[in-house]
């Protein structure tokens, strides 16, 4: 069980923790972990401390809702491989994360990356939260009983309805306890993207209904609320990143306030995400800056979109190559019950950023 020691290690200064950097294989072993929550609670008390990046606040929250740890583990984790999946041809391709030293200046750049970040966090671990609470893996709560009073004549709100408000607030309280506001100017802006985030997934339920009657003939129906696949949530927040609203921050009656820096003829809604500063060049590699450059990045060469050797590599050229590997081919299915397959060499041309 050494890896546990590294599981929750939040370099995100609080946001994403160590062990998502761990390979497929770990990841999946930790996947599974998830369900056995009693044994996860004894070692999550070894977390709760500053070593591994957390706030005094979110130490003490650490302490007093063990149970919860894994699953904001858990929704980090969903948060980087959807953050990895939206990006994954554009110059920034959420890489920011293996860069340790540097985590803090590139999370509080106050960039329209950081605003994804923040975001897709907060919405990753409002999502997990509410996933633990409707499939009964967290004791702490349970099902959104809020509807089941609701009926008419044909249609009966029934079963387990995903507790997003639950999620929702456990989600803000945890990513919030990062941020101070009268020390750090970027913080107001975190706290207003991880709301962001959450409101998201919030706008992502949708009902799923079952249909009762002769032979399907739908007469009545029971319905429940339940939220839509997460890739969804990071579809809506990439076109929120595309629509960013850059904002300056604005001292009112003694209080701190965004406001679009194109008043009057643009404002923000709670929903938006918000940036304070112009994004660097992220052709060329500036770790300071959260820039690791585009150099050896693989593209496709026959592209015109943005992941076309042209434009992924800034203009500077690319280099291609064919490789020959052995891959499984001609696979059959045998009765009863193995697949045989014969083993081919298959060529492929590949192409890298100069």
């Amino acid at each position: 069980m050494l890896f546990w020691r590294r599981l929750i290690h939040v370099t995100f200064t609080g946001l994403l923790p160590r062990f998502l950097l761990l390979d497929q294989h770990m990841q999946s072993r930790i996947i599974l972990l998830i369900t056995q929550v009693s044994d996860v609670v004894l070692t999550t008390q070894s977390l709760c401390h500053a070593e591994n990046g957390l706030s005094p606040k979110q130490i003490l929250f650490c302490q007093r809702h063990l149970d919860i740890m894994p699953f904001i583990r858990f929704g980090t984790n969903l948060a980087l491989e959807e953050c990895r999946t939206q990006f994954k041809n554009r110059h920034w391709n959420c890489s920011l994360f293996y860069e340790q030293k540097q985590i803090e200046n590139i999370l509080d750049s106050g960039t329209k990356e950081s605003a994804y970040v923040h975001a897709i966090t907060a919405a990753g671990i409002a999502y997990a939260i509410t996933k633990a609470c409707s499939t009964g893996r967290l004791a702490s709560c349970g099902c959104d009983m809020s509807l089941q009073s609701k009926s008419d004549g044909t249609t009966k709100w029934s079963g387990c309805s995903d507790n997003v408000l639950f999620g929702s607030e456990i989600a803000r309280k945890f990513v919030n306890l990062r941020e101070r506001p009268m020390k750090n100017k970027t913080s107001l802006l975190n706290i207003h993207n991880n709301q962001a985030g959450i409101k998201t997934v919030q706008s992502e339920v949708d009902r799923q209904c079952k249909c009762h009657g002769v032979s399907g003939s739908c007469e009545f129906k029971t319905c429940w609320r339940s939220l839509r696949p997460f890739h969804r949530i990071g579809n809506q927040l990439k076109e929120k990143y595309d629509d960013a609203i850059e904002v300056r921050l604005h001292h009112s009656k003694n209080k701190l306030r965004l406001i679009a820096r194109n008043s009057p003829y643009e404002s923000q809604t709670k929903s938006d995400l918000v940036y304070l500063n112009q994004s660097p060049n992220y052709c060329e590699r500036n770790v300071t800056y959260g820039s690791f450059g585009t150099y050896g990045r693989l593209c496709n060469r026959s592209s015109r979109a943005i992941d076309g050797c042209e434009l992924l590599c800034c203009n500077r050229g690319y280099q291609s190559q064919i490789v020959t590997y052995r891959d499984k081919c001609n696979c059959r299915f045998t009765f009863c019950c193995t697949i045989t397959c014969q083993e081919c060499i298959q060529t492929k041309e590949i192409s890298r950023c100069l």
